[in-house]
C-alpha cells in the first residue's frame, strides 16, 4: 500500500498535514495486514514515480492539495483514475466539484438539498439580499474567512469582495444563516453510516455583536479570541432533528458523489430550518480532527476507520481485501 501526502513548500497552519500523516501511519502500520510504503508528493511527477517505483495495490490518498494548491486538489485522483490504481476516498470530479462553492449549492439545490441563497460575486443581486457571508469560492479550511466577511450593506460587500479578488481569490456570496451549526461526519460507500453529530459553540462574549462564523483564526490560531472562543463538542439533537439532517446529509453525499468518508456541515436557524452551508470529501483524518472525534463518539477506533477506507477502496477495484494483505 502507498499512503501519498502532500508536500508543501510553504505550509500553513492549514496545509501542514505533519500530524494527519504521522496518524495514518500509526494506525495502517499497527493493522499488520499492509506493507506501507509512504511518499510526500510536491507534484504528479512524484506521483508517478511513487507508483513506478512500489506497484502498490492501493493507495491511500491523503492529498488535499499539491504544491501547496488547493486548487489543484482533484489532479491526484485524477492520475490514479487514468492509470486505473484503486484509491482511497472520492474521486476526482467529486472534488472538483466540491472545490467550487456555487457549483456545490447548485448541484445540492437540484437534489432537493436545502441551500442558503447563492450567487457568484458581480451578478445582480436580488432586492434586500442581507446579510451575506462572502467566501472565497475555491478554497476550504476557513481560508480568507475573517470577523468582516459577513456583510450588511452593498459597499462593505464591495470592500469585502475587492479585498479577496486583490489576493487573487474571487468570492462567492451566500445567505448569512443565523443559528445553530451541526456537521454530520458520514463513512462508507453507498448507504454511508452517519456518525455522532457535531456542533460549534460559540461563546457570547467573543462573539457579542458579531456573526457567529467560523473564522480562519477559528480554526488555526490558537492565541486568537476567535479560537478561545469557538469549541466543538457533540450536538445535543432531538430524534426528529437528527433523522431529519441523516436524510439530508446522506441526499447531500450522494448529490455530489462523495464516497468513503466526508462531512456535511449544516446551519439550524431559530425556526429549525436546516440548510446545507458546506461539503468536506477530503476532511481532516487526524486523530484530534473533527471526522474521527465523531467515530470515535460512534465507537469506532482510528486504525478501524482506517482500515474501512482501505477495505473499500479495494472492494471498488473488484479486489478481496486480502489482496492488500503481505
Amino acid at each position: 500500500m502507498l499512503l501519498l501526502t502532500p508536500l508543501d513548500p510553504a505550509p500553513r497552519p492549514d496545509t501542514d498535514l505533519g500530524a494527519v500523516t504521522r496518524d495514518l501511519l500509526d494506525s495502517l502500520k499497527a493493522r499488520g495486514r499492509w506493507d506501507v510504503v509512504h511518499a510526500s508528493i510536491t507534484c504528479l511527477q512524484d506521483v508517478e514515480t511513487a507508483l513506478f517505483e512500489h506497484q502498490p495495490d492501493v493507495v491511500f490518498n491523503a492529498c488535499e492539495s499539491v504544491g501547496g494548491r488547493s486548487a489543484d486538489e482533484p489532479e491526484v485522483p485524477h492520475l490514479l483514475e487514468r492509470l486505473g490504481v484503486p484509491f482511497t476516498g472520492s474521486s476526482s470530479s467529486c472534488l472538483r466539484l466540491c472545490l467550487d462553492k456555487f457549483d456545490t449549492s447548485s448541484a445540492l439545490a437540484r437534489a432537493g438539498v436545502p441551500v442558503p441563497a447563492t450567487y457568484r460575486a458581480g451578478v445582480p443581486l436580488p432586492a434586500s439580499p442581507f446579510p451575506l457571508i462572502v467566501k472565497p469560492e475555491r478554497e476550504d479550511g476557513s481560508v480568507g474567512i475573517d470577523a468582516d466577511s459577513v456583510v450588511h450593506d452593498a459597499a462593505s460587500l464591495s470592500r469585502k469582495v475587492a479585498g479577496l479578488a486583490a489576493d487573487g481569490r474571487p468570492a462567492v456570496l451566500q445567505q448569512y444563516i443565523d443559528g445553530r451549526e451541526v456537521a454530520l461526519a458520514l463513512l462508507g460507500g453507498t448507504n454511508p453510516r452517519v456518525l455522532s453529530p457535531g456542533e460549534i459553540l460559540y461563546d457570547a462574549d467573543a462573539f457579542s455583536g458579531r456573526p457567529r462564523i467560523l473564522t480562519y483564526a477559528s480554526k488555526w490560531d490558537e492565541t486568537s479570541v476567535d479560537y478561545v472562543g469557538t469549541r466543538s463538542t457533540e450536538a445535543a439533537l432531538s430524534p426528529e432533528l437528527h433523522r431529519r439532517l441523516s436524510v439530508l446529509a446522506r441526499r447531500a453525499a450522494a448529490a455530489l458523489g462523495m464516497r468513503d468518508y466526508g462531512r456535511i456541515d449544516f446551519r439550524v436557524d431559530r425556526s429549525g430550518r436546516a440548510f446545507v452551508i458546506d461539503a468536506n470529501p477530503n476532511c481532516d483524518l487526524s486523530r484530534d480532527g473533527g471526522f474521527m472525534l465523531a467515530a470515535k463518539r460512534s465507537g469506532l477506533d482510528h486504525g478501524q476507520v482506517v482500515a474501512t477506507l482501505v477495505t473499500g477502496a479495494l472492494a471498488r477495484a473488484g479486489a478481496p481485501a486480502r489482496a492488500a494483505a503481505r
